[in-house]
């Protein structure tokens, strides 16, 4: 807690973490080993304290940092590794990971698609996660260009059995799909993900063709979808994000996150994004967009509490809740 203080945020170490993670490591051997002669005051006695760490909750750069593992440019899928399906968009200069069908049932409709997704079909199988063992032995010897450097969590003894190594904060990923949902229907520069760059590469992709632009002698024009909101639907859903009031200490006050003036919200925080997903934003888009966007956008914040609670890795048991940690 107090090395925290010395990592400044926009110059924190990146790759050199591990500096300031030796002597937590030290510390972690020493309850690995047990440290004698802690006492007990609830049964009046001494015993040998032990503990171990399981895994790490971090979100994906974070992820690269403490794992070692590459999380940017074609191989940056930990679990595909080499064979990580990754495709450059020419317009929009990024890199877009289309192979996460495979991991859908053999007979999932989805699997043949065509025009919804990449224009193929897709046949493949999910990979296997790679064990720790595994990990630790392509990192040493250098055989695997996805892993940059060995992780100081190998210094552990029990780290290379772990099955399960580093988990995802599920806030970030709530975070990046709401402000991919509103940045897109309020059109807010920065974070609209509907442009002339991502339909060109829809076009050159061979998907979605309907969405091509339509260029004129001065102006390049973008044919209007469901999704879009004219200037009166975008005043009216921010309207109702304004007028929307919520239980003291439940999330942010609304209000304070509207732009009236620009139609826009502005300076959400993950605790705001996960409110509006799971209820604020089905109730602002009742009376705007087309019955298939609504109902999608719907259907997806009120299957968000199960969507997002696998993604953390929380598993419905009979008898409550137990923790399952997926891997990243």
């Amino acid at each position: 807690m107090m090395l925290t203080l010395l990592i400044s945020g926009p110059k924190q170490p990146g790759n050199d973490i591990y500096i300031y993670l030796e002597p937590l490591i030290n510390d972690l051997k020493s309850l690995w080993d047990g440290i004698r002669g802690v006492y007990d005051t609830h049964n009046g006695e001494y015993f040998t304290l032990r503990a171990a760490l399981m895994w790490t909750i971090n979100d994906f750069p974070a992820y690269g940092n403490l794992s070692g593992c590459v999380v940017k440019g074609y191989k940056a899928c930990p679990i595909c590794g080499d064979d990580t399906p990754s495709h450059r968009f020419k317009n929009g200069h990024k890199i877009c990971y289309i192979g996460h069908r495979k991991w859908l049932p053999i007979n999932h409709p989805y699997r043949r698609q065509r025009a919804t997704f990449n224009g193929k079909l897709e046949y493949g199988t999910p990979p296997e996660p790679l064990t720790g063992k595994e990990v630790l032995h392509m990192v040493e010897y250098g055989d695997r260009v996805c892993w940059k450097k060995k992780s100081i969590f190998f210094d552990l003894e029990n780290w290379k059995y772990l099955l399960m190594r580093h988990v995802l904060d599920v806030m970030h990923i709530e975070k990046n799909v709401c402000d991919n949902i509103i940045g897109t229907l309020l059109e807010i520069p920065g974070k609209n993900k509907d442009g002339i760059a991502a339909r060109l590469d829809l076009l050159n992709m061979g998907v979605k063709t309907n969405l091509q632009p339509a260029y004129g002698e001065r102006h390049t024009r973008l044919p209007p979808r469901p999704w879009n909101l004219s200037r009166a639907e975008k005043r009216e859903v921010c309207n109702s994000f304004y007028g929307m009031k919520v239980p003291e200490s439940y999330s942010s006050n609304i209000k304070n996150l509207v732009s009236l003036q620009d139609s826009r919200l502005l300076g959400l925080q993950s605790y705001d994004c996960h409110t509006l997903m799971q209820q604020l934003l089905p109730v602002a888009i009742r009376s705007v967009l087309e019955k298939s966007v609504r109902y999608a956008i719907t259907r997806l914040c009120f299957v968000g509490d199960f969507f997002f609670l696998q993604l953390t890795g929380w598993a419905a048991a009979k008898g409550g809740l137990r923790r399952l940690p997926l891997f990243v």
